[in-house]
């Protein structure tokens, strides 16, 4: 009890894992450690890798693809979809393939060196039209409906869309995200407890969210 009290813990994270995760987890946890502090650090893949590398984050949500070095458990995968405008040609289709997004212009959700969309273009050799680099997603469904560019984007992220086309990806582009630390043998007793909690936790909060799929730990 004694490495829980007055620890402060800080996180790494991403959109999603803020708006549907880290609040019903760290809200429980303080229940159970009402002194701890939490520092969270909104930013991307390899960002938080580096982080954890350097020490200065104890734990990090990230895409385990992404990952290079540090350890990490996975949690959940989810899917993304592409956003185009209901005036756009493609908002008539049920369906669209990676070739077909290719032909028009792409606003990229900034997700660092890694990115899903990105890898599958090359992997398909398509040239795709990048028009705009955005790490907020919120922006890219601003600039959508500007008609500045149609988009890739994952489901689970996204609020206040309904005014756009949301339209499944023939090639099933799938984020698959854990929660990684530099080293289980050297993380704090405050960081194994919380890592520990994470485990336990995740599946039964996101059990009842149809765009989250569930990894059986």
């Amino acid at each position: 009890m004694k490495g829980l009290n007055q620890a402060i813990l800080k996180i790494g994270t991403f959109t999603s894992v803020s708006r549907h995760l880290l609040p019903s987890l760290m809200e429980e946890f303080i229940q159970i450690y009402p002194n701890v502090q939490f520092e969270l650090y909104q930013s991307e893949y390899t960002n938080i890798e580096q982080q954890l590398l350097e020490g200065s984050l104890d734990l990090g949500f990230t895409c385990i693809d992404a990952i290079q070095q540090v350890q990490y458990q996975e949690l959940y995968y989810d899917e993304m979809f592409a956003l185009v405008p209901q005036n756009h040609v493609l908002a008539k289709y049920n369906v669209l393939g990676m070739k077909q997004i290719a032909k028009y212009p792409f606003i990229q959700l900034d997700e660092g060196e890694y990115s899903l969309p990105i890898n599958m273009f090359h992997s398909l050799n398509l040239p795709v039209q990048i028009k705009h680099k955005v790490y907020d997603d919120s922006t890219i469904l601003a600039m959508i409906r500007q008609n500045l560019g149609i988009s890739i984007l994952y489901q689970n992220a996204l609020s206040d869309y309904d005014d756009l086309c949301l339209i499944p990806i023939q090639e099933n582009l799938f984020r698959h995200v854990g929660i990684a630390y530099n080293n289980y043998d050297t993380l704090s007793y405050a960081g194994k407890t919380f890592l520990d909690f994470i485990l336990k936790k995740t599946p039964e909060i996101l059990k009842d969210k149809d765009s989250f799929h569930i990894i059986k730990i």
